[in-house]
């Protein structure tokens, strides 16, 4: 053996034993001649593979040698315990099928070899696909890892080939390996377009099993059948094994990553806030965490939104960070209990500051993540909250399609009466009008446009009765565009707005959806309608108390700052004020939401108390932010992005389960380790927690 070769096997395996004296005893050990054309990995490799032998061999490389040797040393050591433990049955057993140790390093990545290295030797580890046998000489087998799937071949019925047919011949889907062998051109007629690597394949001279696959899988990741979402979650080591999750995961990383950059590019400090908080009355449920000392718990944040504004007050000017939030709600594809946000906020800034801020933000991620410019040089639209309503039936409209809510007439009661026209080139089956009018709690009359109806339809509504009888039909069908062949769908509503969605914002939806499975409506999946939403009522009827009690609740949170030109509503009609909030809607997806916060510790007070009507109770559990705020808080204002919902709409899919690496089910457990999960007695006992049904 070669000085150098001595050289590199003392610093990879034999570090921690110095002495010369078991060095050249293990050197002494002529391995078996290298090839020139062998990679540096596989020589490595190979010297390995001696000093292992030489470390296990009985009578060869320590005793039969009979070096004299110190016997407190590490080497001593390690001859008695070799001369006295002969490789264990035990030890057989544990390794079956697996590599423990060396094999030689990786040089390429499965999916990162193209033409241009035809001819090299390459190592490539990953996991190896269903095997195809043509014949003894001719044996296909894929192999995958993160970055796409290549093809090794393994053809000729040379005899020493034997041994690596028969390795191929025993594996098994999924199994762990490491191939070695020399990149090749395919025949032209063998060229796979479906592969990123179908012009080239590996033709294999060795195969090591790392570690093969020791029980009957659940489902192959390759298999693209539907497979239950349960089971998916179950065995999501596997599920991730999928091209698209592989995808997506990268993506959401990437995204983090731009999203980082951008914010400290723009003078952004990132600060961790507790995980550990305390019980505030927000609005959402929250999951608590006991403590040993008894009645004394705390609870997780459902978001950082206190934290940040004490930030404000200690002076960071522009906080971010990307929190773990937690809220104990009723699940949803688009709803986990705990979630991701991208938080921030700002000191010194105007709700267009903020807007504008973000919107350098998303456009950012766009351009890397989908190689995608959106809204480029212009600012996203912005829409007030009745108008998206009334237009639109909701607080987060799709706008990337018409079928626009359309205002017919006034009607008693301080009602309006509205409708949907759906052209005539959109007609609809009877029975499908009729499904979607009563799939609704009020069915939703619909009217077919003839000659012989057209100037009398509006007489002919259920609640003809409540129209004025000045109403001008010539007009009303001028104003809406109503023609013969047209179809109506209308409802009743109240003037004034309020909530999230109206009962025509819904039947809107579900009508897009119906034309769109019948290919009368096409809303390209590449169309990205960003849309500020502003001027929401600051306050909403509280859906959690009976509605005669005429209590309220914070539309967004308790902390948001009405507009100045309301403020003398908020003593007599606190439903009007409007308050300084925004939301930020994509195709219909409400993926961020922030507001001007209020930083006088008065005005917070008052509607802690006097709107809101706290008890003093819920009051004092905010003393550490009205303190803050007296204690010299600068205006501020934020914003919180839904990443695990901006991920979803880059990567294409309806469920935010599907770029969460390890995603709770749709009862709220995690199926991989089983939780939530039992205590002891011992551990309720520490505690303080008794269990009852």
């Amino acid at each position: 053996m070669q000085s150098s070769e001595q050289s590199l096997l003392l610093l990879l395996g034999f570090l921690s034993w110095t002495k010369a004296d078991l060095a050249n005893s293990l050197f002494s050990i002529q391995p078996t001649p290298l090839s020139k054309d062998q990679s540096l990995s596989m020589q490595v490799f190979r010297l390995r593979q001696v000093a292992h032998h030489a470390m296990r061999n009985l009578g060869t490389a320590v005793m039969h040698r009979s070096v004299p040797m110190a016997r407190s040393t590490p080497a001593f050591i390690l001859q008695q315990r070799l001369y006295s433990a002969p490789v264990s049955t035990l030890q057989q057993e544990l390794l079956e099928g697996v590599t423990f140790g060396d094999f030689p390093s990786r040089t390429h990545k499965c999916g990162q070899i193209n033409k241009s290295n035809v001819g090299e030797h390459v190592v490539l580890t990953g996991w190896a696909q269903n095997i195809r046998k043509f014949s003894d000489d001719l044996m296909f087998l894929p192999l995958r890892d993160s970055t796409g799937t290549i093809q090794l071949v393994l053809k000729g019925s040379d005899q020493d080939k034997t041994k690596l047919r028969q390795n191929l011949q025993d594996l098994t889907a999924e199994s762990v390996i490491c191939a070695e062998g020399r990149i090749v051109a395919r025949d032209a007629g063998t060229i796979n377009p479906k592969m990123a690597t179908g012009e080239i394949e590996v033709d294999l001279t060795s195969v090591t099993v790392l570690n093969k696959t020791h029980k009957s899988l659940p489902f192959l990741p390759s298999n693209q059948a539907v497979v239950n979402e349960e089971t998916r979650l179950k065995y999501r080591c596997l599920d991730l094994r999928r091209d698209t999750l592989q995808r997506n995961l990268r993506s959401r990383s990437l995204a983090a990553w731009v999203i980082r950059d951008y914010l400290i590019k723009n003078d952004f400090v990132e600060v961790e806030t507790p995980m550990l908080f305390k019980s505030t009355p927000e609005g959402a449920r929250e999951f608590v965490v006991p403590t040993r000392n008894p009645g004394a718990f705390y609870a997780l944040p459902q978001s950082p939104q206190q934290y940040k504004q004490l930030l404000m007050s200690s002076g960071i000017d522009r906080y971010f960070q990307i929190a773990k939030c937690f809220r104990d709600e009723d699940l949803r594809a688009d709803r986990q209990p705990e979630f991701t946000q991208i938080d921030l906020e700002v000191s010194f800034g105007s709700a267009t500051d903020i807007q504008n801020l973000v919107e350098g933000l998303v456009k950012s991620v766009w351009r890397t993540v989908k190689k995608t410019e959106v809204f480029e040089n212009q600012p996203f639209p912005r829409m007030n909250y009745q108008v998206a309503m009334s237009k639109y039936g909701s607080d987060k409209p799709d706008t990337r399609f018409g079928l626009e809510i359309q205002h017919v007439t006034d009607i008693s009661e301080d009602n309006i009466l509205e409708a949907i026209v759906l052209k005539g080139d959109m007609k609809l089956p009877g029975a499908d009008l009729k499904r979607l009018s009563q799939a609704q709690p009020k069915a939703v009359p619909t009217v077919k446009i003839t000659s012989n109806n057209i100037q009398s339809w509006l007489q002919r509504l259920p609640y003809s009765s409540q129209i004025p009888s000045g109403a001008d039909i010539d007009e009303i069908n001028r104003k809406l565009d109503i023609q013969e062949g047209d179809t109506l769908l209308l409802n009743t509503r109240p003037a004034f707005l309020s909530g999230g969605q109206t009962a025509m914002g819904k039947v809107r939806l579900e009508l897009s959806s119906l034309l769109q499975s019948k290919g009368l409506l096409l809303v390209p999946s590449d169309q990205y309608n960003f849309l500020w939403v502003e001027g929401f009522p600051l306050f909403s009827p509280d859906e959690n108390t009976p509605a005669e009690n005429g209590r309220l609740a914070a539309t967004h949170h308790p902390f948001t700052a009405p507009v100045a030109d309301d403020l003398e509503l908020l003593e007599h009609s606190p439903e009007k004020v409007r308050g300084q909030h925004y939301d930020l809607v994509l195709n219909g997806v409400e993926i961020g939401g922030g507001s001007i916060r209020i930083h006088s510790p008065k005005l917070q007070t008052y509607v802690f108390e006097n709107v809101l009507k706290m008890t003093p109770l819920e009051t004092s559990r905010f003393s550490h932010l009205v303190d803050a705020l007296s204690f010299g808080c600068p205006p501020h204002g934020g914003l919180a992005l839904g990443f695990d919902r901006l991920m979803a709409i880059l990567c294409e899919t309806p469920s935010i389960r599907d770029v969460i690496a390890f995603p709770k089910s749709a009862s709220g457990r995690d199926l991989v380790v089983g939780s939530p999960s039992g205590l002891t007695e011992q551990q309720l006992g520490d505690y303080h927690i008794k269990v009852t049904e």
